[in-house]
């Protein structure tokens, strides 16, 4: 029998939600809806020489109104550099046009979280926020100094309930952690009712858990560890809150940092700041399904950069070379508005979006193939010769090019739209674990194209 009267394809559609073979992840884009800052003091909407590091307020009446959390800092008063700042502090600023391209001015009267209290005499800073049932949580870094001159970081929690733009309003819960020496960056998950995470820290993110919002404890497990040799072998700290997909998965931007050699002006400075991502189980929000193997935003502008090549912004820069993100909102099904920071000066807007593809297994399977060596253990059911491949494609016609071959060989499978080579290693283990269930759909119709190739 020749094998063009016996060839089929079965092919086995996985849903996305579907982890009996992998979780394929959504294709990211992410774009600047400015080349310019929207929130900066050389723009004269500030009086405070750097603005950066903005969380995102929702507001409880009003949908539509974008709220900032902004942290704000000056320059000592005998300052000698660009370099030597003063406290930080946390303001808020509001969006003042539909494109949100422009918020109102930051005077001293819209600070809502000060330096007044011992444990953040020296800072407040890194705002993230998130709104429960009527109640703001603001998360935020509350910097001291000891007594030995020891510079000492805690993540602090501040909440409130009402008119929740002005400064006496909030109330302090103090640091979340005081027997940690160092803590910040704190990022909070509400699973549900009982399964609540707070993601924080800045060299590996640790996870804490808390059951009323106010009082957590320590795990001494991680979400997320460096990674040597990629873009974030450096530091992993976390975005803002994670925010559900349309898979019912999480999604959590976590910013990070490498080693270059790009040459700046900020003496004994040579880390770049990156976003990545992860996607997290949408029933088990510990558990990372996916994560970039490259950055989703990198500095590229001027005002991002603030390197030696970066013309007046080189003298303007606080910390060269950084995109950090700590807000977002939702505004369509997997579509974000992300507020990022420039090196520590000023404030960007961009857009991420993302994009799902259906993911196929592709078997090549035939029934009866003459002069042929079967394999004796690569079989299930009466299929005499089996051999899987994975690989994205679209709802389109397919090349499909294959070897006669032995046992677990690699087969290549050609996708015309991504021209992707696919591998089937993870696929033959679940084979062989017997857990591959699918959806089958026969497919017989096919034309052969030339020597083993086949239009199907």
């Amino acid at each position: 029998m020749s094998i063009s009267k016996v060839f089929t394809i079965l092919f086995f559609v996985l849903l996305w939600s579907s982890y009996s073979v992998s979780y394929v992840p959504p294709r990211f884009e992410m774009k600047r809806l400015s080349n310019n800052p929207i929130i900066s003091s050389w723009d004269k909407n500030s009086d405070f020489l750097y603005n950066y590091n903005s969380a995102f307020m929702p507001m409880i009446n009003d949908s539509n109104a974008i709220i900032l959390l902004v942290r704000v800092q000056n320059l000592l008063d005998n300052a000698e550099s660009i370099y030597n700042v003063g406290p930080s502090k946390i303001a808020v600023s509001q969006s003042i046009d539909n494109n949100h391209l422009k918020y109102s001015h930051i005077k001293q009267e819209n600070i809502i979280i000060d330096t007044d209290v011992d444990y953040q005499s020296v800072g407040a800073e890194d705002p993230r926020v998130v709104l429960f049932n009527g109640v703001y949580y603001l998360y935020y870094t509350a910097v001291s100094k000891e007594p030995s001159g020891d510079w000492r970081a805690q993540l602090a929690l501040a909440t409130c309930e009402s008119n929740c733009l002005t400064k006496g309003n909030w109330k302090h819960h103090g640091p979340l952690f005081p027997e940690v020496f160092w803590s910040k960056s704190g990022s909070l998950l509400i699973h549900n009712d009982t399964h609540r995470y707070l993601f924080f820290n800045d060299s590996n993110i640790a996870i804490a858990k808390t059951t009323d919002l106010i009082h957590y404890s320590l795990t001494n497990e991680y979400l997320l560890r460096t990674r040597s040799d990629s873009f974030d072998s450096e530091l992993v700290e976390s975005g803002p809150e994670p925010l559900k997909l349309s898979d019912e998965n999480y999604l959590f931007l976590y910013n990070s940092a490498r080693r270059t050699n790009i040459t700046n002006p900020k003496p004994d400075w040579s880390l770049e700041y990156n976003l990545g991502w992860v996607i997290l189980n949408g029933q088990n929000p510990t558990e990372i399904l996916a994560r970039s193997d490259q950055p989703i935003f990198s500095p590229e502008l001027d005002w991002e950069k603030c390197d030696n090549s970066s013309s007046e912004w080189a003298n303007r820069g606080l910390t060269p070379l950084v995109i950090f993100v700590e807000g977002w909102k939702k505004t369509t099904q997997d579509t974000f508005l992300v507020w990022y920071q420039g090196c520590d000066s000023t404030m960007g807007l961009a857009e991420l979006k993302l994009t799902y593809i259906r993911a196929w297994l592709l078997t090549i399977y035939f029934p009866s193939v003459d002069n042929v060596n079967r394999p004796k253990n690569d079989c299930i059911i009466h299929m005499s010769y089996l051999i899987v491949v994975r690989c994205p494609i679209i709802f389109a016609q397919c090349i499909v090019r294959f070897t006669i071959i032995n046992s677990k060989n690699l087969i290549e499978m050609l996708a015309r739209r991504d021209q992707l080579i696919c591998s089937p290693e993870a696929v033959w283990r679940k084979w062989d674990n017997h857990d591959l269930t699918s959806l089958v759909i026969f497919v017989e119709g096919h034309k052969k194209t030339a020597e083993d190739t086949f239009s199907v």
